[in-house]
């Protein structure tokens, strides 16, 4: 059921209305409010509306009264005709207008009809709610997906991100914004977040008082509420598209509510805004990708492809699969520390090598778990992400010609619906399937190899579809270096501790020796200690993610190539 205020509302919701191929009814609120339903008839007839013969106009000749009067009379109106049509869902334009509150609240005190209040401008990109099955469809209110944001003393990126962020169709949800700020955070950046408005929901912040790298600044940025509670994971060196919301929520509807793809609420664990165009994990190395060339001419050329490799340059994971994936790392990373009975790898993967990226250990769960991620195939790489690989951190060479290999372009447009085949997203079974490699899989043949592994990693025998990791954790007999663990810490009988007791001799220093005293007749100018300005480069690199410098060097050995080729440009970057 449909709902028009007069002719602007019929106008905004026209596409939609005729997207639909099933009969839709259309509620005008009549004369007195600009608009009959004679005359919307006669006007949609005029138009190339393909669902016209299905469309049911309903005049409710709201009289003239005053706003709440109205509002009443519309409400009551439009209950009794959902309640005779029984009708499923109720979508109308939202506005901050007595009209649409009172409508809204009568709406959802019913527990069979979900209302979905759409701003006039984001109707034309919602067109595929006509596509969503109505069992996907009834959940529109219950997606709550925030936007996460991870931050340290980056404030020109940030405020790109935030901006981009602010200006994308958020479809007339309430979106809540989290900025989390690392300890060395300088001055700009944390006065940049305090002013900044986000106008689409609740802004928070938290800030940390000890650094602990990115590994923790991405896992605990994060924690669900609910099984439907999401997160948007973005670095402050990200950039997003108007339309990544859009994508993001289609997707989740898609292929979390619907139960002709409820084999996705078990396997699929996020959802990727960014279009890769290598390959990351292959034991040589970073090397280039095609999607296209690697699903196959079996499948239509734009498809959205699933595979297991985690996205970090912006992606929108689930709260099941990050809940196991937080119990899984808090025992992987305690067993690090202290005995490390666990022997959890990854057969073949470049993420073996790496030790502080929070990468590694998701591997190591989707692989065991089979899980997958959807990503989206467009032309050209389009994305609804892209990461600018911010000097600092991540990126440390002056010279950054190979950088335009990892930015992909943004959709400014929305061409989501007409690039997709048939203009919609396919089934969950009929998506494409790669492995971490980037090689045509199935999920079936992704269990098969996850089941098979996980006999030489864990003793515990496999249990799939809780969301619970403790069947991976189970430590074999033995230690993987071949010695025997003793799990208890009783002292052996007739043992005892002896503590040595300690001289302690305080030495003057050369240096200190010759130091001369300050004196009155010195200016000393008092400086309050800046956190920003006192972690080195070094102290920094040793804190740094393993995938990102394995990102770093691909970017110098690029460079470097591309030099060899261009021996004339290395002398005009050399004189600049």
């Amino acid at each position: 059921m449909f709902f028009a205020d007069g002719p602007e509302h019929a106008i905004a919701l026209h596409p939609l209305l005729c997207r639909y191929t099933t009969p839709v009814h259309l509620v005008v609120t009549g004369a007195e409010r600009g608009l009959d339903g004679v005359a919307l008839e006669e006007a949609l007839a005029e138009t190339d509306c393909p669902n016209l013969e299905n469309v049911v106009v309903h005049d409710l000749a709201v009289p003239v009264a005053d706003d709440l009067a109205v509002a009443s009379i519309a409400a009551q109106g439009v209950l009794r005709l959902a309640q005779v049509l029984q009708a499923q869902a109720f979508i109308h334009i939202r506005q901050d207008k007595p009209i649409h509150r009172i409508m809204d609240a009568m709406i959802q005190a019913e527990d069979d009809i979900v209302a979905i209040g759409l701003p006039a401008e984001d109707v034309r990109h919602a067109l595929w709610i006509a596509d969503l099955p109505m069992d996907a469809l009834r959940h529109w209110n219950d997606v709550d997906l925030d936007v996460v944001v991870i931050t340290d003393r980056r404030p020109h990126s940030l405020s790109r991100l935030l901006q981009s962020a602010s200006r994308a169709h958020y479809l007339g949800d309430s979106v809540n914004l989290k900025i989390h700020l690392e300890q060395s955070s300088d001055r700009v950046t944390r006065m940049l977040v305090n002013g900044f408005t986000w106008p689409h929901g609740k802004k928070t912040m938290r800030h940390r008082i000890r650094k602990g790298g990115l590994m923790p600044a991405i896992v605990e940025s994060w924690y669900p509420s609910s099984d439907d509670n999401y997160a948007v994971l973005l670095e402050d060196d990200i950039e997003v598209s108007p339309y990544y919301y859009v994508w993001a929520k289609y997707s989740i509807l898609r292929y979390r509510y619907s139960d002709e793809s409820r084999e996705a609420r078990q396997f699929l664990y996020g959802i990727s805004l960014y279009s890769p165009r290598h390959l990351e994990l292959l034991p040589q190395g970073r090397r280039p990708f095609d999607p296209v060339e690697a699903i196959g001419t079996d499948y239509d050329s734009r498809i959205p492809y699933l595979t297991q490799i985690p996205c970090s340059w912006g992606a929108v994971y689930f709260p099941e699969h990050w809940r196991e994936f937080h119990g899984y790392l808090t025992s992987r990373m305690e067993d690090v520390r202290q005995d490390q009975l666990l022997n959890i790898t990854v057969p073949g993967s470049r993420s073996e090598r790496w030790k502080k990226s929070w990468k590694k250990y998701f591997i190591e769960l989707v692989y065991l778990r089979s899980y997958v991620m959807l990503y989206p195939n467009f032309q050209l790489f389009e994305s609804f992400s892209t990461n600018h690989l911010e000097f600092g951190t991540h990126v440390r060479s002056s010279r950054t010609h190979a950088i335009d290999q990892f930015l992909v372009p943004l959709m400014q447009r929305d061409t989501i619906l007409s690039q997709l085949p048939g203009q919609q997203l396919p089934i969950f079974a009929d998506l494409p399937v790669l492995d971490l490699w980037g090689q045509r899989q199935t999920l079936d043949g992704l269990e098969e190899i996850a089941s098979n592994w996980h006999k030489n990693v864990s003793s515990c025998k496999r249990v799939t579809g809780r969301f619970d990791p403790q069947d991976l954790l189970c430590p074999f007999v033995h230690h993987r270096n071949g010695k025997k663990v003793h799990h208890s810490n009783k002292k052996k009988e007739g043992e005892k501790e002896e503590v040595e007791p300690v001289e302690y001799v305080t030495v003057q220093s050369e240096q200190e020796q010759e130091e001369e005293p300050w004196t009155d007749n010195e200016v000393y100018l008092p400086v309050p200690i800046d956190v920003s300005q006192m972690s080195s480069p070094e102290a920094d690199h040793q804190s740094e993610d393993d995938e990102l410098m394995d990102v770093e060097n691909d970017l110098e050995t690029l460079n470097g190539l591309y030099y060899r080729l261009h021996p004339e440009q290395l002398h005009k970057d050399d004189e600049q």
